[in-house]
């Protein structure tokens, strides 16, 4: 599900109605694929991944200058990773491609 880009904006609560920044969905399906991993042992510690969540639900969104697709629509690829892209978690709770 994490791998195709064609599922992204399908799985965004659809009470945002496209509402949301794109950064913002890729960074958080990082974050989830990244705790979903099969090894233990490469997920993320729970102090880190609440921390990346605060830091997303801190940055600022101006629904002006950043509109994402709707479930209709794919997202854009600006900020998309590629499936052998590995993310990480910044000490400032940010999401690193």
């Amino acid at each position: 599900m994490f791998k195709d880009r064609k599922n992204f904006s399908r799985m965004v609560d659809p009470l945002l109605q496209g509402q949301y920044p794109s950064r913002g969905l890729y960074q958080a399906l990082a974050i989830a694929a990244m705790c979903v991993q099969e090894q233990p042992t490469m997920r993320p510690a729970i102090s880190d991944v609440v921390m990346a969540l605060n830091y997303l639900a801190s940055q600022n969104y101006d629904p002006q200058t950043h509109l994402a697709q709707g479930p209709c629509g794919s997202p854009s690829r600006t900020g998309a990773k590629r499936d052998n892209d590995k993310a990480q978690i910044a000490s400032d709770g940010s999401v690193r491609d």
